[in-house]
């Protein structure tokens, strides 16, 4: 999650067998040139997203998987296959054999944005790449690819967002086979939901888990020094609103606890934890959960609660589509008649989601008030505005991807707990819920500001998962 632009792989194809038959003299001495200004208007708008490499216009399999070596060397996320015109669908089955998995988008082009009204053979052979997609479309189901498919011109906003959304997933799904997981200290027995095998989360996704003890999790804490607490509970007091029977000593615990946390993931080299934070062993050897955060603490990371591996994914997924912070949540509870859910979860939460500062609370950690009173956690409501929520579940055959939109809707004091939002559904509260039960899932949603259900699509369609709109 750099933010740099995904390095893409352009492979724009056409046919040999217009050098063999005489379509580049005589009659036909401007075809050539015309597919080369449409290859250049191909690569002007993918250049403002994409770091692009290729992009000439190959016609034998001998430039192809040169070109495709070229791709591997320079390591390229996806690459988009354009049959600029028609092409032997040879090309593309070499292309493929030496991707390696790469993935893939499939252009099915045109360069009309409107037919001319009479057309001779140049424009034909010129706009005759929806022959070639078609063909291809063949030989790519036999070889079990699973690619994306787009159609239109390069004045198609169909197709510019198909391509920023493959773009987008491919750059993802490479991310994703470096991330590091923590998992601290093991999963949580009162949520079987949450299991996930980790040979196939390997196979599938691509991250790696880490497990990581409450004693190695304690030994971080005690490494953080005096001065950096006392910083920190001074900011906390400066910058939002503490319940005036809250004493240093009490803060201090916590804030000593959330350092430690960050610590441990930068040591770790972790992109997400998934933290039993309900764990009895967690509680009795640091005292109380982690649930202060100040900016710059979790910018680098992700946090799930209840040792939920999915839901980290889930996070780490929508911050790096959106480059927000994301909440993990769960649903609360729901209205019928404002068709909305109150979404939202105890634990370990990027501050940057509050609507303001001013509105953040500290107080005794509400669950767990009668057993560990000096504990802490911050209270606030959800800033509002559009939002996709992100379930990542581990189902029995293969992971699927669950999702749906809405909006973080504004309001006063709604829930005096954890922090939390009500989110209005684009569909009926009824319908959604009965559609989550329907598709057996995990409680636990990542939410993010933003909509990027064509992204979360376009991961599911790549990484050949199921994907399921409740």
């Amino acid at each position: 999650m750099d933010g740099h632009k995904p390095k893409i792989g352009l492979l724009l194809l056409s046919a040999e067998w217009f050098q063999q038959i005489g379509a580049t003299q005589g009659s036909f001495a401007h075809l050539s040139g015309f597919i080369e200004s449409d290859a250049l208007r191909i690569r002007s708008i993918m250049e403002p997203h994409f770091q692009i490499v290729g992009g000439e216009v190959l016609v034998s399999r001998q430039q192809v998987v040169e070109t495709v070596r070229h791709f591997l060397l320079e390591e390229v996320e996806g690459v988009v296959v354009c049959n600029i015109t028609w092409g032997e669908d040879r090309l593309l089955i070499d292309a493929v054999e030496h991707l390696k998995g790469t993935p893939l988008l499939l252009w099915c082009y045109t360069p009309f944005e409107r037919l001319p009204e009479s057309m001779n053979m140049n424009d034909l052979l010129r706009s005759s790449g929806a022959v070639g997609a078609v063909q291809a479309s063949a030989p790519l189901k036999r070889l079990g690819l699973n690619p994306i498919f787009t159609v239109g011109s390069c004045s198609s906003k169909r197709a510019i967002a198909d391509i920023l959304c493959f773009g987008r997933a491919a750059k993802v799904i490479r991310d994703l086979k470096s991330l590091r997981i923590g998992v601290l200290p093991y999963r949580c027995d009162q949520m079987t939901g949450t299991y996930v095998d980790e040979f196939r989360l390997k196979k599938e996704l691509g991250p790696e888990l880490v497990y990581i003890s409450v004693n190695e999790y304690k030994e971080a804490c005690d490494e953080i020094s005096t001065e950096q607490v006392l910083d920190f509970i001074t900011y906390l007091r400066n910058k939002y609103r503490v319940r005036q029977d809250i004493r240093d000593l009490d803060l201090s615990r916590s804030a000593r606890a959330s350092l430690g946390l960050a610590a441990i993931t930068a040591q770790r080299g972790l992109g997400a934890l998934a933290l039993e934070d309900v764990s009895p062993e967690l509680h009795r050897v640091i005292g109380l959960r982690p649930c202060l955060v100040r900016p710059g603490l979790a910018e680098d990371f992700v946090v799930s609660m209840e040792a939920d591996v999915c839901g980290a994914i889930s996070l780490w997924v929508l911050r790096a589509f959106t480059g927000h912070p994301a909440m993990y949540s769960e649903i609360f509870t729901f209205d019928e008649n404002d068709n909305s859910v109150l979404i939202g979860h105890a634990g370990f939460h990027d501050i940057q989601l509050a609507n303001s500062s001013s509105e953040i609370y500290i107080e005794p950690d509400g669950e767990y008030l009668e057993m560990e009173p000096e504990a802490c956690w911050m209270r606030f409501r959800v800033k509002p505005g559009p939002v996709t929520l992100l379930s990542i579940f581990c189902d029995v055959e293969k992971f699927k991807l669950v999702f749906a939109e809405g909006e973080s809707i504004s309001g006063g004091p709604k829930l005096l707990g954890p922090p939390y939002t009500c989110v209005r559904l684009k569909r009926p509260v009824g319908d959604f819920l009965e559609n989550c039960l329907r598709t057996g899932m995990t409680q636990h949603w990542g939410l993010v500001h933003g909509d990027v259900i064509n992204e979360v699509v376009a991961l599911g369609r790549l990484l050949d998962l199921q994907t399921v709109s409740v």
